[in-house]
């Protein structure tokens, strides 16, 4: 057998393989109607199938005709978010315009390239995918990956793979955003009451149909009255945002069903579908010591808060929960024990 004859063989086969992880994450990512959750896990399985340095994203926003970093696998992903790309400038808005997927060995060399998310990120960009997001016709924005970590250029292979994944994303980003749009709280990023309260009643007929366990946190602001007379409704907006963003990334896990709502006011909730008491006691920890060693700018000045999380559980607790109304009451009796006890603090509910 030739040398070229091997050498091609090798070839299909890490093709294949590619194309075996595009499967995966394509029914990994049709899994979620959680934006956060759909980004970010195609910008993690996008980086690792294509061998690249780093990944994006940008999102067209088309009442200003331009293209925004909407998230990325970077630590420095705040000073990306500030760049703003014309539709026809860069390699992105290239990409937009021309609805054409691109291949460029270095983009030092290429007249289209701009340098701004370079200088914000003291990055140097080589070599460059960029695939147009595109659903039922519309064009949704860019998905970039950069510099192969092996220090070669991308191929016609690696863009062969790398469009068949972007093809079947762009439908589960578009089916997710479409969900968002109609079930979420546009402040917060959380789940609204209504949406919320169906989810609750689903899950706790399936749980009393199958003794699968079922846990919910009900989550309150320490103080949240001084904040507003401190700062103003603004602050105390700015804070239920920032609030709000840790619980999401507390909860919100690729293949997890536990969903995050807004009560109402600066309250929360978290529904824990097969998740048992030890489990939703520790979720709701996580999120306590999430929010209390992190502190918010509002006016230039650090603020911190705290949170109490009042816990119930079924079947645990299955004599006193009958219906969904039950559960919430006993994580809001146990949410008030905590503020009894000096707030900041989990508790199940007992007698």
């Amino acid at each position: 057998m030739t040398k070229n004859r091997i050498h091609s063989i090798e070839s299909l086969r890490a093709e294949n393989h590619k194309l075996f992880e595009v499967l995966k994450v394509n029914k990994l990512l049709a899994s979620s109607l959680h934006l956060d959750i759909v980004l970010k896990t195609l910008l993690e399985k996008t980086k690792h199938i294509c061998l690249a340095q780093a990944s994006s994203i940008m999102f067209l926003n088309e009442k200003e005709d331009e293209l925004y970093f909407h998230t990325a696998n970077d630590e420095q992903e705040n000073e990306l978010k500030k760049v703003r790309l014309k539709v026809g400038e860069g390699i992105a808005g290239w990409v937009v315009e021309k609805r054409r997927p691109v291949l460029i060995e270095n983009c030092q060399n290429d007249p289209r390239f701009s340098e701004k998310a370079d200088h914000k990120l003291d990055f140097a960009t080589y070599s460059m995918m960029c695939i147009p997001l595109e659903a039922k016709g519309r064009i949704l924005g860019t998905i970039q990956v950069i510099n192969r970590i092996d220090g070669k250029p991308f191929d016609k292979q690696d863009l062969r793979i790398f469009q068949i994944l972007a093809e079947q994303a762009a439908i589960a980003i578009e089916n997710a955003r479409l969900h968002e749009i109609a079930s979420v709280d546009g402040m917060t990023g959380l789940y609204r009451k209504d949406y919320f309260s169906s989810r609750l009643q689903e899950e706790f007929i399936r749980s009393q149909n199958t003794q699968r366990p079922l846990s919910f946190l009900m989550t309150d602001l320490d103080r949240f009255k001084k904040i507003n007379d401190s700062y103003g409704h603004q602050g105390g907006d700015q804070v239920l945002i920032k609030v709000a963003s840790m619980i999401r990334e507390t909860v919100y896990k690729i293949a997890s069903e536990d969903i995050a709502g807004r009560y109402g006011g600066e309250e929360f909730s978290v529904l824990l579908p097969g998740k048992n008491v030890k489990e939703a006691l520790e979720m709701g920890e996580e999120i306590r010591q999430n929010i209390a060693s992190s502190s918010i700018s509002i006016n230039h000045q650090t603020v911190r808060v705290s949170v109490s999380l009042g816990v119930s559980a079924y079947p645990l607790q299955k004599a006193k929960i009958h219906t969904p109304d039950d559960l919430i009451l006993l994580a809001d009796r146990a949410l008030y024990l905590c503020k009894e006890r000096g707030r900041n603090c989990v508790m199940l509910y007992e007698e």
